[in-house]
């Protein structure tokens, strides 16, 4: 079993590293804030074209932020909105920030080392899927909408649809009738906290009026909301083995917690049900890093076990073939049959 990326299926500048997963696996995960590479990556690579390479344009960075739009009342990402030229030949592109469009670009490769290695802790059978952004978020933001993610820049665009390339024919690959468990790893500063996002507030009445914002439709329509709070929910699993703090948790004070991002709710459907696991990056000073993906590794396999999120297996597959061999052969023969009578 290689844990590697495919030679035939490179990203834009192998800057989106994709691992296949294990044969017995309906599980994906993703790092898209893991980024290392940036400025000295670009610098290496321009002018570097062989007889079969494809002439690219130098990385470009993203703006820190978007401009606000009054007629529409919110703040917006487009080059036409917020790119003009202040030079009178109109060579010269800025950008204009607006103080309340600011957005958070920061990265840390420990998230990418993170996702990697609780993959890594899965048998080779069971190994996820795994689909990891290697670029900063200064240049991309694979978790975000396109407009806020790339700012339509072409380097940027080109990343940005390989992660989510990726992410779908991973989900293609866990054939049906299988259920398949999507969860996204991102990271936070603001506490010691593991925020675990399911696409809207974690309460009765949100799960009623707003059941289609759900990230996890079918689990809940199947178990209810003791998937999100209570003893099959994915933070439950985590307390037990060694998060202490874990939102949602049942008879724990909520503090304000990202509940999706655009990856969660753009790849979530009937079959593939979808986690934003925010991660508190200040426990690695006091934690391994290697400990901390085995105790997550475990708590997936204990949600998926106890909420019944299978995979098919390959005698099923098997089976299946088989069956469906065995129908084209008689068919065949009964036509045959047919023509000769």
């Amino acid at each position: 079993m290689c844990f590697c990326q495919y030679s035939d299926e490179q990203s834009y500048l192998s800057l989106v590293e994709f691992s296949r997963g294990g044969l017995s696996t309906n599980v994906i995960l993703s790092s898209p804030h893991g980024g290392f590479l940036g400025a000295e990556f670009t610098s290496k690579k321009a002018g570097k074209t062989s007889a079969n390479a494809i002439s690219t344009e130098p990385l470009v960075q993203l703006p820190i932020g978007g401009c606000y739009n009054n007629t529409l009342d919110r703040c917006v990402y487009t080059l036409r909105d917020c790119l003009r030229s202040d030079s009178d030949d109109g060579d010269k592109i800025s950008f204009h920030p607006d103080a309340r469009c600011i957005r958070d670009r920061s990265s840390t490769s420990s998230m990418y080392s993170l996702t990697k290695a609780i993959a890594e802790a899965f048998s080779s059978t069971h190994r996820p899927f795994t689909i990891l952004n290697k670029l900063t978020r200064q240049y991309v933001d694979p978790a975000e909408d396109l407009l806020t993610g790339t700012f339509l820049l072409e380097s940027s665009t080109r990343v940005y649809i390989d992660y989510h390339r990726f992410i779908a024919m991973s989900k293609e690959a866990i054939r049906p009738p299988a259920r398949g468990l999507f969860i996204e790893f991102v990271f936070h500063k603001n506490s010691q906290t593991v925020q675990l996002g399911y696409g809207f507030e974690p309460n009765q009445s949100s799960m009623i009026s707003k059941p289609a914002q759900s990230t996890i439709t079918e689990l809940v329509s199947r178990s209810g909301p003791s998937v999100i709070k209570g003893n099959n929910s994915f933070g439950f699993f985590l307390h037990h083995n060694g998060f202490q703090y874990v939102i949602p948790l049942e008879h724990q004070r909520q503090i304000k917690y990202r509940l999706s991002t655009h990856s969660t709710r753009m790849h979530a459907d009937q079959r593939f049900n979808a986690i934003l696991f925010s991660y508190p990056i200040e426990r690695l000073r006091t934690h391994t890093l290697k400990l901390e993906a085995v105790r997550i590794a475990k708590a997936i396999e204990q949600f998926i076990h106890t909420n019944n999120i299978k995979p098919i297996s390959a005698s099923f597959i098997l089976c299946v073939n088989s069956i469906t061999i065995l129908l084209l052969f008689l068919s065949q023969v009964f036509y045959n049959m047919y023509i000769y009578h």
